[in-house]
């Protein structure tokens, strides 16, 4: 299935990001993030894994390097709505599991394989914009920042110990500009 392709502004939907907390800058028109780097997950249709068979071959980001790998296929095995290929990521080959209609990749804490798409080098801030940070406890309800002031205070604020990363941070572009920043607890 067709993933990110990085272009400059990104176009509107939801992307994982990660970037430092010194990279959110309050600017005079606008305030931003800079320097993102952006990922992505191999996904696949549901019919081309549910035919998969030894000696095909599947394209995937191996480990979640950028190079594309094309994995001959050894062994095939399925468990309910998983599929573990050339015995998973354990033995050098890929897990996958299904969500809605289609297979992603997964890995031991059965988050994505995420892999480096590229660097956003800027990315501007709605006047409107909301964080829903959720990464100090699983539990708890997330805080809900509102306006670019307040949410770049709160994306450069060190303290916190979590980070911004992919597991962690997803992004929404609307028209240009990033209108939600969602972080969740990670274990």
């Amino acid at each position: 299935m067709q993933g990110v392709l990085l272009s400059e502004p990104l176009p509107d939907g939801t992307y994982h990001i990660s970037f430092e907390s010194d990279k959110v800058w309050v600017g005079e028109r606008k305030n931003t993030i800079n320097d993102a780097v952006v990922y992505d997950y191999d996904r696949y249709t549901a019919p081309e894994i549910e035919a998969l068979s030894e000696g095909d071959t599947i394209a995937t980001h191996l480990n979640g390097t950028e190079e594309i790998t094309a994995l001959t296929v050894e062994s095939v095995e399925r468990e309910n709505n998983y599929v573990t290929i050339n015995g998973g990521i354990e033995e050098g080959g890929i897990d996958l599991c299904k969500e809605d209609d289609h297979y992603r990749t997964l890995t031991w804490d059965d988050f994505p394989v995420y892999y480096e798409v590229g660097v956003a080098k800027q990315l501007v801030m709605a006047d409107d914009i909301e964080l829903s940070d959720g990464a100090a406890d699983f539990e708890a309800d997330p805080v809900i920042v509102k306006g670019d002031r307040a949410v770049c205070d709160a994306m450069s604020n060190e303290e916190d110990g979590y980070g911004w990363n992919a597991g962690n941070t997803t992004v929404t572009i609307q028209n240009g500009e990033v209108t939600h920043v969602d972080r969740i607890w990670v274990p």
